[in-house]
């Protein structure tokens, strides 16, 4: 393992931050520079909450409209009708009550079927008495103002770039409060104007305009102005609402008016006033619409009232709109909540709106309030992503971006005031997500790192589980009980002579891989290996339950499959007419605390263990050649493996230690020990250690018979006995005047 692992490792925990960083200040610079696109976008989730919630209709509000629909067209003809007939549908509602009746239609040509004029059209009558009675028969223009004349009737304009540059007749006068409000009103090119005739008989004059900026409409204006022309001309809603107050004077107030906070700015129209009524609206003097819906109680049918049939009462006080809902007339309009509705019955509904006093906002401090909201909840989610759990990030998530949404619902359905539900969350929603997804695959590398790391040294269930939990990975070291084991082939120098050095690495490939996989298989780490030794340790990285009985056995089992191997590897060499040589092996065990960690240099390291009970390990592993035995553990190791058949060997001073160890044969396992055969034998081992270790040497050389004998019954071969009358027999030659029973150990 490399240190540019766990430098690299740093380097991709901050990568999250650093690009939920970035994100946030792209999102706020582009939220600063609100272009189009983002405008729309908003815009389509104000329209959604009025999908969900619209405007609730009141049917008291006094305002009607009188629908030029299909049933009328059917009983009056088609579209345009002669002008009597819509004076009679002036005079009917002036009868029924009508306070105000505005046009949504502009009469910009004389009517061509009145009597006089066809007469001038078909011509053929010449000077005659026919001639001048059908020259003398009332012009239906004037017969249509007349009626408008005894009425309070609204007249209406529109605005075309291909218009006339003249400016429509206005009835009322302006007064302005603050910084010139013509500046901000929607410039129009050009006009077209109803007959003068019948704007002189009328109260007001209104723009039937609604202004669309998009497919939608979802912003109209009260106030516009015309090119070149001075002066601000009202829109039909506007001047109906005036005409029905019987007011004279629009008041329109602008930033910089006695108790406007403008800072200096021109920040643009605040309001609009006439009469009673207050309209506040944005910037340019418009007003957002909320939307009900296409309601069929708005609408009475033209033919009704040419009939007389209206109920009685329905008109009376009423401000009604004269329209046309017929789809081949095509004054249809997109709203937030309908498609293809009646243009008509959008200046109803802003009518309703002012009468109500119940508008939508958009304040001017709304747009610094969701960037502030996203600067500081953003940096927030960038200071929280490498602290919080994936788990309560999510939470945390949920609950911002929730808030993103709800907040604006909340204002909108309670307050009327509309902030953005869409760009804020999404930018959270983005910031987290991002963050998430780094998070991720940097965690998706240390999983490779780590199995990268381990997985020539653990087994593959220990590296998964290491790869899914890596904090349980203590990289900085630590003290830990470990066990720890060293293994060393005997003769190694003479059995590598038979072999050139290809046939030398296979050699040793073919014993390593399988005690490999014994320890690995046992829940054991590899440390390293050295040339025909091998190091290993157990209960790190990862805590292993009972890693003393895991390192026990598998001793015991690399010793059993060396039997399977060197059957191989005799039937090999006879094969190929070569003497063969066992392989024989040392074990040492030894358990206790040790520190484990990454060790090295800078530029490489290793995970690893030290500490004197490793030392002894290494010890223990050297005394299997003095001992002449295969498995030799320390005393903390035997006792923690009572159900293993140990069997104590000796007091042994080893070199570097001051204390003497009590070293164990690692005999079996637990069939072995329960044993009773074992028994027998640990009992005459026993007696022979009591005389030996009080200088009986006579007594003790006269057990050792008796001891190898019950350790063949056992099933125990080795050359420890033998070993052990070479020493004795040594020690009664000459005796030492200072024994204690302690072996000092002349090699490592």
């Amino acid at each position: 393992m490399r240190m540019s692992w766990l430098f690299g490792r740093k380097t991709a925990q901050r990568a999250p931050s650093i690009m939920a960083l970035l994100i946030l200040a792209g999102a706020l610079f582009l939220r600063a520079v609100d272009p189009g696109p983002l405008q729309n976008l908003r815009s389509l989730a104000f329209d959604s909450f009025q999908q969900i919630q619209p405007r609730e209709y009141l049917p008291d509000t006094p305002v009607r409209i009188v629908d030029i629909d299909e049933a009328a067209l059917a009983a009056h003809g088609q579209w345009p009708w002669p002008r009597d007939v819509l004076a009679k549908l002036v005079d009917n509602l002036t009868k029924e009550g009508a306070a105000v009746i505005a046009f949504d239609v502009i009469f910009a040509e004389a009517d061509r079927s009145s009597t006089n004029r066809m007469a001038v059209t078909l011509g053929g009558f010449g000077d005659s008495e026919a001639a001048r009675r059908l020259a003398a028969a009332q012009d239906n223009d004037t017969a249509f103002a007349a009626a408008i004349a005894r009425s309070r009737v609204v007249a209406g304009f529109g605005f075309d770039p291909k218009g006339s540059k003249d400016p429509p007749r206005r009835f009322f006068g302006v007064a302005f409060a603050g910084d010139d409000p013509t500046r901000f009103l929607p410039m129009q090119l050009g006009v077209v104007r109803s007959l003068p005739q019948l704007v002189a008989a009328a109260k007001g004059n209104g723009s039937v305009n609604t202004a669309r900026e998009s497919a939608i409409v979802r912003r109209v204006p009260l106030m516009f102005r015309l090119k070149d022309q001075e002066g601000v001309f009202p829109s039909i809603a506007m001047e109906a609402l005036r005409v029905a107050q019987g007011a004279s004077t629009y008041l329109i107030k602008s930033s910089g008016a006695s108790g406007e906070e403008a800072f200096g700015q021109s920040t643009g129209i605040v309001s609009i006033k006439t009469g009673d009524v207050l309209v506040p609206t944005d910037f340019r003097g418009s007003i957002a619409l909320w939307d009900t819906g296409h309601l069929e109680r708005r609408f009475i049918s033209a033919k009704l009232v040419l009939a007389g049939e209206v109920p009685a009462g329905e008109l009376d006080g009423r401000i009604v709109l004269i329209g046309t809902s017929a789809t081949g007339l095509k004054d249809l309009r997109n709203t937030p909540v309908e498609q293809a509705v009646p243009g008509v019955e959008i200046h109803a509904q802003l009518l309703e709106q002012m009468i109500e006093q119940r508008f939508l906002a958009r304040p001017d401090w709304s747009h610094g309030a969701e960037f502030l909201y996203l600067a500081v909840i953003g940096l927030l989610f960038v200071w929280l992503l490498p602290r919080l759990s994936a788990a309560k990030m999510a939470v945390v998530a949920v609950m911002f971006i929730g808030a993103g949404v709800l907040i604006p619902w909340f204002a909108y359905s309670e307050l009327q005031i509309q902030f953005d539900p869409v760009y804020p969350p999404a930018t959270l929603a983005l910031i987290y997500v991002s963050g998430s997804v780094l998070a991720f695959m940097r965690a998706e590398r240390d999983r490779r790192e780590i199995r990268g790391a381990f997985s020539h040294y653990l087994s593959p269930d220990v590296v998964e589980q290491l790869a899914l939990n890596p904090e349980l990975l203590q990289l900085g070291g630590e003290m830990r009980e470990i066990t720890v084991m060293f293994t060393d082939v005997r003769g190694f120098t003479t059995i590598s002579e038979q072999f050139d050095p290809a046939g030398l690495t296979r050699f040793m490939n073919r014993f390593l891989t399988p005690m490999t996989d014994l320890i690995l298989g046992n829940k054991g780490t590899i440390d390293k290996y050295m040339g025909d030794a091998i190091m290993a340790f157990w209960n790190a990285p990862l805590p292993v339950e009972g890693h003393v009985a895991h390192a026990c056995r598998t001793a015991l089992e690399m010793q059993a499959r060396l039997v399977g191997l060197n059957e191989e590897w005799k039937a090999e060499a006879e094969s190929e007419g070569r003497g063969h040589i066992p392989v024989h092996i040392g074990v040492g065990l030894n358990t206790g605390n040790a520190s484990v960690g990454n060790f090295g240099s800078s530029q490489r390291f290793t995970y690893s263990c030290l500490g004197d009970e490793v030392n002894l390990a290494s010890r223990l592993e050297g005394l299997c050649k003095t001992y002449a035995v295969g498995i030799i553990v320390g005393s903390n190791t035997a006792a923690q493996v009572a159900d293993f058949a140990t069997l104590e060997l000796d007091l042994v001073m080893v070199k570097g230690k001051t204390q003497p160890e009590d070293i164990y044969a690692l005999a079996g396992d637990a069939a072995m020990a329960q044993a009773p055969t074992f028994q027998a034998l640990k009992e005459q081992q026993a007696a022979f250690l009591k005389d030996y270790r009080a200088g009986a040497f006579a007594q003790a050389l006269a057990m050792i018979d008796s001891c190898e004998a019950a350790a063949g019954n056992a099933g125990w071969q080795q050359g420890y006995y033998a070993m052990m009358r070479a020493r004795i027999e040594g020690l009664i030659d000459h005796s030492p005047p200072d024994w204690t029973g302690v072996y000092v150990a002349k090699d490592k």
